[in-house]
């Protein structure tokens, strides 16, 4: 009991002080030994010896007491660290005295306590960041909703609109209603550039956008786009302009939709931020190959020019270079990012030559394919198209359309039937499965989102039927342009996609294409 307590009240004296007691104490004996030389008589060395052996008593006292200290104490110390390693975070040393090793007892038990803090906080983040996740996941879902049905909703009516103006522009022989047609169908094409910058710019955030490769004219292109924006020049009472490199082919392979929006996208800001003067479009050839010829594109004007600390920035979304042209001139600010990445996605790159009230100029270089490079299958199909009488081009092709829009399904029995196509309608995928297992047909053309069956069911019955009914062509009719459609209707076995709205071009060469390749599969197999 005695040496116990000792001990403890030794612990509780500094390891430096009991050292320096010892030393003393060493010292004393030392001298206390050199004293017994001096006395000779045999009390004075008695004294001394006792004094001598307590004194050696006391040193070991504290040497042992300094050992079990520091093997204490460092035990202590090691074993907590062990189990902290192993995730025992609640680990605490026994730290009750007041010398250095119990110190460092101490200073690890509050490490200890921060360290349990700090990854009790770190398991609240995480906690909370993969909460925020969810709901990140969550809202882009409910984006993606409202992008697929604002598309589906805006698209519908839109085919219908440009489709039957495309009709009626056929028939017009007056000069002033044919310009008037045009208008409307350009209007209408402006009204869906507007569509598409939205959805894009959602299909360029998730790094998903897709590109055609299809026969136009440039100069029609260039030209239209004028007349489109010739209105907005003409209110402003400021020119509009362009010029065409004659060497650039008449004919040549590309998306001539993208190139439309991105040449209008940079026309309409040249126009918006030109107060007087002008604006001019040029293409020009910078290079031509065998098979493919590089034109360089320039929309220049002699507006309001941009800061050379701005150039950069005015390519990032919802940017217009300073508040005040926010203010002043409006618009969403993303159409200048949209240009820049869909001319980046076909390897080009936009420049900017702008100076602050002088003008600026935006001028980037894309390749296009020449008629002949790769295409004679569908220049074989443009002529065949173009032998054969108008009338007669679907002459013997029963196409089942299955559309419950009343109003696309005038638009495109009219179509189709003007080309000599014998159609039947279905105003949803149960009508359609009924219809088709009573007669035949050649090809069907499905809507996706329809009451009743939608158009992926309805397939997916017909992929699965015994008879060889199951291999007709079936094309996705659809508004539906988000990331991923057309993937999802080949991979339920739709043999190809068409958007709303589409030209009437589009829809017989798909038709033509689809329904001579099942003839002679048909053919080959019989």
């Amino acid at each position: 009991m005695f040496i116990s307590v000792l001990f403890r009240r030794l612990n509780d004296i500094s390891i430096s002080k009991r050292l320096l007691f010892i030393s003393g104490l060493v010292a004393l004996l030392l001298i206390g030994g050199l004293c017994a030389l001096y006395f000779p008589q045999t009390i004075a060395r008695t004294y001394l010896a006792i004094f001598f052996l307590a004194g050696t008593i006391a040193s070991l006292i504290f040497i042992y007491s300094i050992k079990l200290s520091l093997k204490n104490g460092i035990s202590s110390i090691v074993t907590g660290a062990g189990q902290i390693k192993n995730g025992l975070l609640k680990t605490r040393i026994d730290a009750y005295a007041k010398n250095e090793i119990n110190i460092l007892a101490f200073t690890f038990n509050e490490l200890a306590t921060k360290l349990e803090q700090n990854i009790d906080k770190v398991e609240r983040i995480s906690l909370s960041l993969e909460k925020e996740q969810q709901r990140a996941e969550h809202y882009e879902k409910v984006k993606q909703y409202f992008l697929v049905n604002m598309s589906h909703e805006i698209r519908t009516p839109m085919n219908a609109i440009l489709g039957f103006a495309r009709h009626l522009q056929e028939s017009l022989k007056d000069k002033d209603q044919m310009e008037s047609i045009k208008m409307i169908i350009k209007s209408g094409d402006h009204l869906l550039v507007t569509l598409n910058d939205i959805l894009d710019f959602a299909n360029i955030e998730t790094g998903e956008i897709s590109f055609v490769c299809l026969p136009f004219n440039l100069r029609d292109t260039i030209q239209s786009i004028c007349m489109l924006m010739e209105s907005n020049a003409r209110l402003k009472e400021i020119g509009l302009s362009y010029t065409i490199d004659p060497n650039i082919p008449d004919s040549i392979y590309g998306d001539s939709v993208r190139l439309t929006q991105i040449l209008l996208s940079l026309t309409s800001n040249a126009i918006k931020f030109t107060e007087t003067g002008g604006v001019s479009i040029s293409a020009k050839a910078v290079t031509d190959h065998d098979d493919h010829v590089v034109v360089e594109f320039r929309v220049k004007d002699t507006g309001i020019g941009i800061p050379l600390d701005k150039q950069e920035k005015i390519f990032n979304p919802f940017e217009q270079g300073t508040n005040h042209m926010k203010r002043k001139f409006g618009g969403t600010g993303i159409g200048l990012s949209i240009v820049k990445h869909l001319i980046a996605l076909q390897d080009g790159v936009i420049q900017l030559n702008s100076l602050p009230d002088e003008g600026s100029e935006f001028y980037f270089r894309l390749s296009f394919l020449k008629a002949h490079a790769g295409k004679d299958w569908q220049q074989s199909a443009h002529n065949e198209f173009n032998l054969t009488p108008e009338s007669e081009i679907g002459k013997d092709i029963n196409v089942l359309i299955v559309e419950d829009n009343a109003i696309n399904q005038l638009l495109v029995i009219k179509l189709l039937q003007k080309k000599g196509y014998h159609t039947t309608v279905a105003e949803n995928g149960k009508i359609a499965l009924h219809k088709y297992a009573s007669a035949d047909f050649d090809i069907i053309l499905m809507d996706l989102q329809m009451p009743e069956m939608d158009g992926y069911e309805t397939t997916i019955h017909i992929r699965n039927m015994k008879s060889g009914k199951k291999d007709i062509p079936i094309v996705a009719m659809t508004a539906h342009t988000i990331k991923g459609e057309r993937e999802k209707c080949l991979s339920i076995g739709m043999n190809d996609y068409i958007s709303k709205p589409f030209h009437a071009s589009e829809l017989y060469e798909k038709i033509q294409g689809l329904v001579a390749i099942n003839v002679a599969g048909r053919d080959h197999f019989a």
